[in-house]
């Protein structure tokens, strides 16, 4: 089956979260050409009150992010994390690089609440060098 008729299966409701997820991890692949890392992590954290859940907002990133080649870990954790703020969810983004690596090696991941939302299977590797807070959400 193929992306688009998977696409076009899905209920109005994910299509829309997915096409949002998409445009969001889009603007962040080309703004990490253009922009300087701080405005896209303040972009990233700023707080709204949008409605989507934190579970439906990782499964449209994490979906929009395995159709789009190329996407790399940093520009899916920060489309995550904008979402998640967007939307009044906290989360922290991590950056980190490899263990005793014979090269440069990083990777970003992002937890909220303790637990590992996007970038889980690969962060035992690294050794984290930064962690990114949101803003706190509205009241």
């Amino acid at each position: 089956m193929t992306a688009l008729v998977r696409f076009l299966a899905m209920p109005s409701a994910d299509k829309g979260e997915l096409m949002r997820a998409a445009a969001t991890l889009w603007m962040v692949r080309a703004a990490l050409h253009f922009v300087s890392i701080e405005r896209l992590r303040i972009w990233a954290g700023r707080p709204g009150k949008g409605q989507w859940d934190a579970p439906s907002i990782v499964w449209a990133v994490r979906t929009a992010a395995r159709w789009s080649a190329g996407t790399t870990c940093l520009a899916s954790a920060l489309c995550l994390q904008r979402l998640l703020a967007a939307n009044g969810h906290a989360s922290e983004l991590h950056i980190g690089v490899a263990r005793g690596a014979s090269s440069l090696a990083a990777h970003a991941w992002v937890t909220s609440d303790g637990e590992v939302l996007l970038g889980e299977h690969e962060r035992d590797a690294y050794v984290r060098l930064v962690a990114w807070r949101t803003a706190q959400p509205p009241a």
